[in-house]
């Protein structure tokens, strides 16, 4: 009797992705695309950051292959602001000798691997793979969620109060049609979020999803940044450029701020929303556009209108539906629940196991919260650092000079409480100064006659100092974008 040997298990099939390589070296772009292109995978290519965030904004991405070193924003920025609005991505990280440290330390904030240079075509591939194979799991995973009638966008929106429940059933409502919206709501609401949700339940979700901050945009360049412009259109205009809505075509696109759009650049949106097409700044070429379209505010556009600030027939348009957003001292019941959710992300963000006791729960809930969960978040985030065991309390709330936060106030269904005054604080929860009590009013006379510019001069390099030179983190407490920031120190001579 002759026996055979058991048959071997095939070989697992490999899983293809579409790879987005972001090198400012155009010859390792090409090597790293046609080694991972003869592997099967699709490939996209971009020089810079903002380049590579643009591309996965217009396109579908599994993963990520990025080089740490990179003008002006450096690969880890890129991925906080990748991982930010698209959600977390398998995000490899090509880095020099010397630089592992810093890589670690990416992959504690998000990062799924790194390579080192010379890289090992091998190993890359091999990475590659594996990115390949967890993106695809998430993907399922994602689906499977949806089909039992969880979602991801909505989840990022933590609460269970009735105020959270109503905005989320009305997100649902409104995705599945084409329908205009605007969302409205003080600033740290989360109205950002809200556009989110709303684009990832829409039937528009696999096509472009362009966002943009009208308010971070210089006036005399808005036009051109939605619009795109013609060559020789104006000074420094050296070539064609493709505005936001000709990017996001057969998308969405999410204006933010809205409320600070100038009223010549409100014409041409009001064109747009009419008849879909629009002219490139300098150009002549009607161009058509299909979009949807999702604003936000922080302002009360209905008082706009009638001070004459924003234009009526443009109002009615883009608020065929309206979202609010809560403040936060609306939702006080909420606020467990974001600070554990805060909390949990804080703890793989710093590494630890850090809790929070319901004494500070209960502090946090009968704070006002001008600046919202924009506030909470920051505010947690400076226990968290300064906590030094594993269970964050009450105590630094109350020490006036180290930890300076709002004045608290009692929620009348939570009782009465007797707070220690406190100093004058951001609408962030970051400190507006660190003198001693008695001279902010000095501090802020020494501001009085200097122009608007110096001042926010002065702020933003203050911001940064007191951030330690985290830049990604003084554009939180400053709520404006990491590029924003760039900017303007690239402005006041300061490198990025």
């Amino acid at each position: 009797m002759i026996s055979s040997a058991p048959a071997a298990d095939p070989p697992q099939k490999a899983t293809m992705a579409n790879v987005l390589i972001i090198d400012d070296n155009q010859t390792n772009r090409e090597t790293y695309a046609d080694l991972l292109g003869d592997e099967g995978h699709t490939c996209l290519t971009a020089g810079t950051g903002e380049e590579g965030l643009a591309k996965m904004t217009g396109a579908a991405v599994d993963c990520v292959l990025c080089d740490l070193m990179l003008p002006n924003l450096d690969g880890l920025q890129t991925m906080e602001l990748a991982h930010e609005r698209h959600g977390t991505i398998p995000w490899i990280l090509i880095t020099g000798h010397g630089s592992e440290e810093i890589a670690v330390t990416a992959i504690k904030q998000g990062a799924f691997n790194y390579l080192t240079k010379p890289v090992d075509m091998q190993r890359l591939t091999a990475t590659i793979e594996s990115a390949s194979r967890v993106a695809k799991t998430t993907n399922e995973n994602k689906a499977l969620r949806k089909e039992l009638g969880y979602d991801e966008a909505l989840d990022r929106i933590v609460g269970t109060s009735q105020a959270i429940k109503q905005v989320k059933q009305v997100i649902r409502q409104v995705a599945a049609t084409d329908a205009n919206v605007l969302i409205d709501g003080e600033s740290g609401t989360g109205k950002e979020l809200v556009a989110d949700a709303i684009y990832a339940l829409s039937r528009r979700s696999g096509r472009p999803y362009v966002k943009v901050n009208t308010a971070a945009i210089p006036r005399e360049l808005l036009e051109s940044e939605l619009f795109g412009h013609e060559r020789g259109a104006f000074t420094g205009a050296v070539q064609q450029k493709k505005g936001k809505f000709e990017q996001a075509d057969t998308g969405t696109i999410f204006l933010d701020e809205i409320g600070e759009m100038p009223l010549d650049s409100q014409v041409k949106l009001l064109r747009v929303l009419q008849d879909g097409t629009f002219n490139r700044v300098g150009g002549n070429e009607q161009i058509a556009t299909n979009v949807r379209l999702i604003c936000a505010t922080n302002r009360n556009l209905k008082n706009e209108v009638l001070a004459g600030n924003f234009r009526m027939d443009l109002y009615y348009r883009m608020n065929v539906v309206n979202i609010r957003v809560p403040a936060l001292r609306e939702r006080r019941e909420d606020i467990p629940l974001l600070s554990k959710h805060f909390i949990d992300h804080l703890s793989t963000r710093h590494g630890g196991n850090k809790q929070a006791i319901d004494e500070l729960t209960g502090a946090l809930r009968r704070m006002d919260w001008p600046g919202n969960v924009r506030e909470l978040e920051n505010t947690l985030e400076k226990l968290y650092v300064l906590t030094p065991g594993r269970q964050i309390d009450a105590s630094l709330l109350n020490q006036e000079h180290a930890m300076p936060f709002g004045e608290a106030t009692p929620s009348p269904d939570l009782g009465p409480t007797t707070p220690a005054p406190q100093p004058a604080v951001a609408s962030n929860g970051s400190n507006v100064d660190d003198t001693p009590p008695g001279t902010e009013d000095d501090a802020i006379r020494a501001l009085v006659g200097l122009p608007v510019d110096e001042v926010e001069r002065r702020l933003i390099l203050a911001t940064l100092d007191h951030c330690k030179g985290n830049k990604s983190k003084a554009a939180r407490l400053l709520q404006i974008g990491l590029k924003t920031l760039y900017r303007k120190l690239e402005n006041y001579g300061k490198k990025g």
